[in-house]
């Protein structure tokens, strides 16, 4: 019997009371006319009530509850080990789905075999346009953050090359990397890349998959056509001091495993320390100002 659908819908969530319901409401209605769907919900461990609530009020989502949050990616890996379907979207559970967006990128993933990656174009809950998409980090990248160079020139093709500031996010674009908020895969280059490194608990997972994808030759696409909001940060911002370590730790950690050897992993040992050292004082900062 072959149990295959068409999508799976996997939403992460952690202590996220607040966006839960809108979000899983969200997608129901968008997949309304899609028999052939299922929505699943990994768990990483919430105390404020949204497993009760899920239980409760969505018995067809299937739920795995982690007792421990085990990081996003672990969860991800988790939910691509249960989804059936040929397209499976990861949804972060701070996004809300507008009309039929679900569908618009499944649509659009299967009309072209090489795309393994897409994403839709973001919205905030206030309806402003985030510029989502981004190149995959260079170390020149992060000299021009650092000095400011990035931010004094948002648009510049040089300096804001990484976060892709130049680009408007009006058209359908071929990217290194989508946001992966919200990242719909085809679930068969699995079997060709495997899941999301879970050396990337939380960040740059998305980053180091995409780049994944497109060394094994898939387009990663980014898709306006498909809409979906989200509250940029919801996720993670409680813990925001903790989220600035843990950034730090996985770009280094990103830079070392793409560093073949000799020199470039020299380079990269240096850039790893150097990240480290300076997310003390930026996480002591934000620890200060959220105070």
């Amino acid at each position: 019997m072959n149990n295959k659908i068409y999508i799976s819908v996997i939403v992460i969530s952690f202590n996220g009371m607040e966006f839960i319901e809108d979000c899983l409401a969200s997608v129901q209605k968008s997949l309304d006319e899609v028999v052939d769907s299922e929505i699943l919900v990994i768990d990483n461990g919430s105390t404020d009530g949204i497993v009760e609530l899920i239980e409760n009020r969505y018995p067809n989502i299937q739920l795995i509850k982690n007792r421990d949050n085990l990081g996003f990616a672990r969860a991800v890996n988790q939910g691509f080990e249960k989804a059936r379907g040929e397209y499976v979207l990861i949804l972060n559970q701070d996004t809300r789905i507008q009309d039929n967006a679900i569908v618009k990128l499944a649509d659009r993933i299967r009309t072209d075999s090489r795309v393994g990656t897409i994403g839709p174009k973001f919205i905030g809950f206030d309806g402003q346009l985030q510029k989502s998409c981004r190149a995959f980090p260079k170390y020149r990248d992060l000299v021009f953050a650092f000095l400011g160079l990035s931010k004094l020139f948002s648009e510049s093709n040089c300096f804001s090359s990484w976060k892709m500031g130049w680009f408007d996010h009006l058209n359908e674009r071929e990217v290194d990397q989508p946001m992966g908020a919200a990242l719909m895969v085809r679930k068969d280059i699995l079997d060709k890349i495997g899941g999301f490194d879970e050396r990337f608990r939380i960040f740059f997972n998305d980053v180091d998959f995409c780049r994944r994808a497109k060394e094994a030759g898939y387009v990663n696409l980014y898709y306006p056509s498909a809409v979906i909001e989200h509250y940029y940060g919801g996720t993670i911002r409680k813990m925001k001091p903790q989220m600035v370590l843990e950034w730090h730790r996985a770009l280094a950690e990103y830079f070392i495993k793409y560093s073949p050897g000799g020199p470039s992993k020299i380079i990269a040992l240096f850039w790893k320390i150097f990240l480290i050292l300076l997310s003390y004082p930026r996480a002591l900062y934000h620890k200060v100002i959220s105070s």
